[in-house]
């Protein structure tokens, strides 16, 4: 009750109080930002209320027409994700996660510290095209089994604890990289479009988070079990014909499974070749050579649409669509609209001169050396992560590191890619991200073994995502 009556207070106390230097809409607009960040990393209401409030709010504080403030509900980049979200949604139906889960931990290997790597290298590698948080849940049942057969000593107990929080580690580090991969990842490219004029491929943010997930990843699990969890644990049970067990259980790859698996990798081919490709001066010409106005987000919905059109046989014997509404609806709706709240706001801050302010007031930190800057800006962003929700974390931040950027002598889009992907990190408390919360809830991991391995890890991500955006970003955006 208190956090719903701060939202609209902290607006009125910004409409009266902001700086003179900021013209009434201005304040107007401040105040509609501090409501609705406060009611999002507080979540007093749902999420959808909150996210809807633009529709309602600014028509009534003259900051933008009902129109205006409805046009970013309909961008293409939400399409894009919901495309993204009946893709995860059909591969969940028909099994496939559990498929390509089971056959990288067998390839990995089940002896001692490799079955974590297995567990987190299929994590990681599921969490790119689903959510972090279905993935984790739908992992988190297979490390609880097999860390169930470490032994019952210290090391069997560290093991477990690193098992468990591979899973979650794994989750959020593999979400990076996609754009569909994690929420803030589609707030970041949205913002990009909309704060900083880059529109930004599926192509050219996999050629920026891919690279993070395969850094990130393998320092994850060397941290986890060479640093924080140390000694060679044992298996006290054949974990492997477990494994075997599950998979035999889901049979041969046909009928409907191999129909959605055929879709899925077609759609990921499609986004990969859409764009042209210049490799040392030849230039390879892509899918937008045969339709000009193809986008990302037109290949994920005919996607989709084909997933409700093609039908494919179960296990029964039975027909039906790969995708039907009974599994659509339960996507997470509220977070698309979240999205259109999110660039709605930004969109109006923008107009109204708002992020320009911003810029001014940080201009202080011109000279300041970039790498600094772009480490500052990522230990900021994780900070507020561990508190609050990635998703609001990522939303609130991108007009400031916009609004930075400009001001510094920095390209926008780096610092807010910085900030994009540090909004996914936060691996150091149970509330920080849904898949910390999962694992926690596992009874094997306390707070002070997340907290002594999520702060290593936090500290680790930080650095790398500052030099790898910094390094990499003005090669693939061509700035």
């Amino acid at each position: 009750m208190i956090a719903q009556v701060t939202g609209p207070l902290l607006c009125l106390l910004a409409i009266q109080l902001a700086p003179a230097s900021l013209d009434p809409a201005a304040r107007r607009t401040l105040g509609a930002g501090l409501w609705m960040v406060t009611w999002w990393i507080t979540e007093c209401v749902p999420i959808l209320a909150t996210s809807l409030l633009p529709l309602a709010l600014f028509p009534l504080l003259g900051i933008a027409s009902s129109k205006a403030a409805a046009a970013p509900y309909a961008n293409d980049l939400v399409f894009l994700f919901l495309a993204g979200f009946l893709l995860a949604a059909a591969l969940e139906k028909w099994e496939s996660h559990a498929r390509v889960a089971y056959r990288l931990v067998l390839l990995v290997g089940l002896s001692g510290r490799r079955v974590v790597l297995g567990v987190m290298l299929a994590t990681g590698a599921i969490s790119m095209w689903i959510s972090n948080t279905a993935t984790a849940a739908m992992m988190y049942p297979i490390a609880v089994a097999i860390g169930g057969l470490f032994a019952r000593d210290p090391k069997g107990d560290n093991a477990r604890a690193a098992l468990m929080l591979g899973v979650a580690y794994a989750a959020s580090i593999g979400g990076m990289a996609t754009v569909i991969g994690s929420p803030p990842n589609l707030v970041v490219a949205a913002a990009l479009r909309e704060l900083a004029h880059t529109p930004v491929s599926f192509m050219q943010f996999a050629a920026l988070g891919f690279p993070l997930t395969v850094v990130l990843l393998p320092l994850c699990w060397l941290l986890l079990v060479f640093v924080t969890f140390r000694g060679q644990p044992t298996l006290a049970g054949d974990a492997g014909a477990m494994l075997r067990e599950r998979l035999a259980a889901l049979g041969p790859v046909r009928g409907g499974e191999r129909r959605v698996l055929i879709i899925f990798t077609l759609t990921a081919l499609a986004w990969v070749l859409r764009e042209r490709k210049d490799l040392g001066g030849v230039m390879f010409p892509g899918l937008v050579d045969l339709a000009p106005g193809l986008s990302d987000a037109a290949i994920g919905v005919a996607a989709a649409i084909l997933l409700f059109l093609l039908p494919g046989r179960a296990k029964d014997g039975t027909s039906e669509p790969l995708l039907t509404w009974r599994e659509a609806r339960k996507i997470p709706w509220d977070v698309l609209f979240f999205f259109g709240g999110g660039l709605s706001l930004a969109q109006v801050m923008e107009a109204q001169g708002l992020t320009t302010w911003f810029g001014t007031g940080l201009s202080h930190l011109q000279g300041l050396p970039p790498a600094v800057i772009y480490l500052g800006v990522a230990i900021t962003v994780l900070v507020l992560s561990e508190l609050a929700s990635n998703l609001a974390v990522a939303t609130m931040v991108m007009p400031v590191a916009a609004a930075l950027g400009t001001s510094v002598g920095l390209p926008p889009a780096l610092v807010m890619l910085v900030a994009g992907f540090a909004a996914s990190t936060g691996f150091a408390l149970p509330i920080a991200t849904p898949p910390n919360t999962i694992v926690f809830g596992s009874g094997m991991v306390t707070v002070r073994q997340m907290m002594r391995a999520g702060l290593l890890l936090d500290l680790v991500s930080v650095f790398v995502i500052a030099a790898v955006v910094a390094w990499l970003g003005p090669l693939v955006l061509g700035g």
